[in-house]
Order: structure tokens, then sequence, then C-alpha cells
């Protein structure tokens, strides 16, 4: 029962905190979660899987969203704001490297990498971390279970 409870307890400080408008921290979501595909071949729309942000923005529309829904929301972050933290890699790092490119586009100045999940323009550092909902190998492959190097 002490579990339980102890989890209820963490459940509702989490729920205070995302509704907390003026608190420490700040969630969102940068396309992923909100992007619907259709797959021609089980003809059926899909909202998740691999290549969500890297298809959406290949074609024009998708461009047009995601640079202006960047742009409006992560240009003008508080100065206070340092890190931020995304779920997701994508299967082959593809949501990295295309959030990558839109944060560039938000935020011109001098991105680097700092290494294969994170990056920084010398303002914010972006660090991406597998979503806690993955089904992918990417946490295996991190535990070693995969003989994965």
């Amino acid at each position: 029962m002490l579990e339980k409870t102890a989890s209820v307890a963490l459940k509702n400080s989490v729920d205070k905190a995302i509704a907390d408008k003026n608190g420490r921290f700040h969630f969102g979501s940068l396309i992923r979660c909100t992007v619907e595909q259709y797959d021609l071949k089980k003809e059926k729309w899909k909202g998740s899987g691999g290549g969500m942000l890297d298809k959406f923005v290949a074609i024009p529309f998708g461009r047009k969203v995601s640079q202006q829904c960047t742009s409006r929301f992560l240009s003008n972050l508080p100065t206070e704001t340092k890190l931020i933290i995304m779920f997701g890699l994508g299967s082959k790092q593809n949501y990295v490297r295309e959030s990558y490119r839109l944060f560039q586009i938000a935020r011109p100045s001098k991105w680097q990498w700092i290494n294969d999940v994170s990056y920084t323009d010398g303002k914010i550092t972006v660090v991406h971390v597998e979503h806690f909902a993955s089904q992918g190998s990417h946490i295996p492959d991190w535990l070693g279970e995969n003989k994965h190097d």
C-alpha cells in the first residue's frame, strides 16, 4: 500500500509541475506527437514509428508548419532556459538530426554538436533521450542486451 501511495504522490507532483504556468519547468511537444502519416501499404493513418519528423519536413507543407512552429516557440526563449530535454531519437537518429536543423532555423547562431544526442548554440543545450514509451532497440542496445557497440 505504501508503494501505491508513493506512486500516486509522484504522479500528482508531476501533474502539478506540468500544469504550473509560472513554474521552473515547462513542457511541450516538437511536432512528433502531433503528426500522423498515411501508410499506403496498410491503408491507415499512423501517429508513431520511424521517420515521423523527417518525412513531415520533407514535404513543403510540413516544412512550412515545422519552421513556423519552431520559430514562434523556440526563437525567443527566456534567458533562464539553459537545457531542453527532447524525448525521442528516431530509429537512425533522424529525429535528432531534423530537430537540430529546426533549432538552427528558429535560433540562427553558431550551433555545434556535443555528441550524437546533444547540441548547443552556447546559450541553450538540447539533449535527446529515448522516449519512455520506446519500443525500438535503443534502450536494449544501450543496456548491452543486443551486443551493440
